[in-house]
């Protein structure tokens, strides 16, 4: 059964029904990891908003055609990669260290998706990879004299789109028209012609181009890896609060200056994560990666729940009291299915208060969808699932239930799991715990946490697991 979906839209303010371009096909672009660090729970909430996005279409009974750029060149990558090199290094060898560090930092990130369970994107295109596509981009806004070329490197005229603006909302009449800025990022009132192309400078990578050496800007990027993989035409694009302005709002500048239309019909944001009321600073010790949180003992998948259970358009209070109240409702949910996979009780015979359970669960279905369907409302989704359990254990503790109530709420459970992948099937749910010890185990060798490191091989081998070090660093496991 195909279901319509619902999203707000930051385009027009409004909660609007997604109608795919293509029937039955969601084309989906998601702005991916700047590679130069770790990510930081933060950043993961806006992965995790995206994965239950695409789930929820994909359960809904849509395909969805998913690209997330790597973002392997732009000013902090630079900065973090170059300063060890000296003044006089050449070109290749300032290419190859940017790549050094953005290939680490990209299989750590992918490493974080899986441990996560975060589905990974049909296409994952790194920039470097695209330079033409961005140069003939430029090229073609040059000609409808969007751009402008100054001093080797090139600016889009914003006082050449009337409509630039229109998703931050900004008001046109305050904007300093014909000044040009090189950064990447800025704030909102100081917005101004933004660079497409920079020149070359001391001490920096750089390819050749038709206005001479240089690297591509941010902005541009994305524009041009969405428009050559997903086409003209996207149903979504999707990223954090912090890329409205002046990132997304300069790709419908540079997309929809090109075209001569509407680029995306739905663009979509999640909102920040605060940790324990306070942002995230190194400073005052609440930052944190997954590495960092595992490292702790935290379950990643107690992480991803705490996330995904909250609104993503509601600010996010992430707290490890919240963390906890998360693994208790997952126990909640896990001990129900497994419940629902046994027998069950005999039973006491009638009870007052007996209800039919698959018109029960009828109605579960019902009220989890259509939460789901409004913006993706997961507090009321999963309040249907826990009013389900609460409902048929009662029942079950009275009057058992059959053979075949039971098959079909693990129906319901499978369905729901496939978006919110928490409550898998044991086989699924062993080779999770698995990879998440495996991934404590890699983080306290990293740290040198020998003991630690031991204890968790111990487990591992207390549950059967032989594990399987591998000579490119990483490991491998099977059952004993």
């Amino acid at each position: 059964m195909r279901r319509t979906l619902s999203l707000f839209n930051t385009l027009t303010r409004k909660v609007e029904p997604v109608i795919p371009v293509q029937e039955g096909r969601i084309s989906l672009y998601t702005c991916g990891p700047t590679v130069y660090n770790y990510a930081h729970i933060g950043n993961l909430r806006t992965f995790l908003f995206q994965d239950l996005l695409k789930r929820t279409f994909r359960t809904a009974g849509l395909q969805v055609r998913h690209c997330m750029n790597i973002t392997d060149v732009e000013d902090k990558i630079i900065r973090d990669s170059q300063g060890a090199l000296p003044a006089d290094a050449s070109n290749d060898s300032r290419h190859a260290a940017m790549k050094a560090l953005t290939d680490r930092f990209t299989a750590i990130f992918l490493e974080d998706l899986d441990t996560l369970r975060i589905q990974k994107a049909d296409f994952l295109p790194r920039a470097t990879a695209y330079l033409p596509q961005m140069i003939r981009l430029i090229q073609d806004l040059e000609a409808k004299d969007l751009a402008y070329v100054r001093e080797g490197s090139v600016y889009y005229r914003i006082a050449g789109l009337p409509q630039y603006g229109c998703l931050a909302h900004l008001d046109r009449e305050g904007m300093q028209a014909g000044a040009s800025v090189d950064a990447d990022e800025y704030e909102r009132d100081s917005v101004t012609d933004f660079v497409l192309w920079k020149s070359a400078k001391p001490g920096e990578p750089w390819w050749d181009s038709p206005w001479g050496p240089g690297r591509p800007g941010w902005h541009i990027e994305c524009s041009a890896m969405g428009l050559e993989l997903l086409g003209e035409r996207l149903d979504i694009h999707s990223g954090g609060v912090d890329l409205i302005f002046p990132h997304h709002e300069n790709e419908i500048a540079q997309s929809e200056g090109s075209l001569g239309h509407r680029w995306v019909n739905h663009w979509v944001h999640g909102e920040f994560l605060m940790v324990e009321g306070q942002k995230m600073a190194k400073s005052l010790g609440n930052f944190f990666t997954l590495h960092d949180l595992v490292a702790k003992g935290v379950d990643p998948i107690a992480l991803r729940y705490a996330i995904q259970s909250n609104h993503y358009r509601k600010v996010l209070n992430f707290s490890f009291e919240g963390l906890r109240a998360a693994e208790n409702s997952l126990r909640r949910i896990r001990a129900f299915r497994k419940r629902m996979e046994g027998e069950g009780q005999a039973g006491s015979g009638p009870w007052k208060e007996t209800l039919e359970p698959l018109a029960r669960l009828g109605q579960a279905r019902e009220i989890f969808w259509a939460a789901m369907a409004d913006d993706l409302n997961t507090p009321e989704a999963l309040a249907a699932i826990f009013t389900l359990i609460s409902d048929l254990n009662a029942q079950d503790d009275h009057v058992a239930l059959t053979r075949e109530e039971r098959e079909e709420v693990l129906a319901f459970l499978d369905e729901t799991d496939a978006i919110f992948a928490a409550w898998p099937r044991e086989a699924l749910s062993l080779d999770a715990e698995v990879e998440a010890l495996i991934e404590a185990r890699r983080v306290a060798k990293a740290t040198r946490n020998w003991a630690e490191a031991d204890r968790v091989r111990d487990q591992l081998k207390a549950m059967g697991i032989v594990l399987e070090d591998r000579k490119d660093g990483t490991v491998g496991w099977r059952r004993g």
